[in-house]
């Protein structure tokens, strides 16, 4: 059985466990059996999932899991009406078009945010028409949102907005539809949407798990071997995902290249770094 797999087990309990140091995440699963997304084990009790050992999973397992999902955003125990911070995520998704737009455009975002001094963001095929960008928590210095989860919001307002200029400038063939998330990028026939995800308890299909759609593993992909990907590596049978490490560092490049992108007040602040 796929999940049985040590390495399917292991990228889904690195990602829902953060190791405490910036919050822990909710954690959810589809469930096969009811056709729907299940945030607590004991729907009386209203338990909430962890994902912190292979018998978590296996519990969920038993009760009819099909895939996993954890929160971007980041709370402290399970008091989940109070984040503590966010991870900045961003998908991007083919609407009249296929993956091979997506996957394109997808390059050219990961482009901008290396200018932007993210060099290596989390990447993973959604298992369906797109792809999932994951800017970690740990790589946004504290001393520029001290805690502040707006701030973090209008970080990933000024990447948007940074990234839409990026495109504008580099893709002469490509029209950039919006400036705010969700912003439309076309070539001829061809779209795809660019979003933020920035819903409050919102939850990500975890790295390497099953996309209840398709069947297809949300695998996750080295940045700079994007262009080779194909469908044929999200196979269950074949799916060898690469390890989403915490960053080694904090960015304060990021936070230097966005600046003019900033809320003016934010500007100000992050101009020390």
């Amino acid at each position: 059985m796929y999940y049985q797999r040590l390495d399917v087990r292991r990228a889904i309990l690195d990602f829902a466990n953060t190791g405490g140091s910036r919050g822990v995440r909710e954690c959810a699963f589809y469930n096969q059996k009811t056709k729907s997304l299940q945030r607590y084990l004991d729907a009386n009790q209203r338990t909430p999932i962890c994902f912190e050992e292979p018998t978590d999973i296996d519990r969920v397992l038993a009760a009819g899991a099909s895939a996993f999902y954890a929160s971007y955003w980041r709370y402290y125990l399970d008091d989940f009406n109070n984040p503590i911070g966010i991870d900045l995520v961003w998908t991007i998704r083919a609407e009249s078009s296929g993956l091979k737009f997506a996957k394109e455009a997808t390059s050219w975002v990961l482009q901008a945010l290396e200018a932007a001094g993210v060099s290596e963001p989390w990447v993973k095929y959604s298992g369906g028409l797109g792809f999932d960008l994951v800017i970690p928590l740990e790589t946004v210095p504290f001393e520029a949102w001290a805690g502040d989860v707006g701030v973090l919001q209008e970080m990933q307002e000024g990447l948007t907005s940074y990234i839409v200029s990026y495109l504008v400038d580099h893709q002469a063939d490509v029209l950039v539809d919006g400036v705010v998330s969700p912003v439309k990028l076309k070539r001829g026939k061809e779209t795809c949407l660019l979003s933020e995800l920035r819903v409050k308890r919102g939850l990500l299909l975890a790295p390497m798990s099953l996309n209840p759609e398709t069947g297809l593993v949300s695998v996750t992909i080295n940045p700079k071997r994007l262009d080779g990907f194909t469908v044929w590596h999200a196979s269950p049978e074949d799916a060898r995902g690469v390890v989403w490490a915490p960053p080694s560092r904090e960015s304060y490049e990021l936070l230097r290249q966005i600046r003019p992108w900033l809320p003016e007040a934010m500007a100000a602040e992050t101009s020390v770094f």
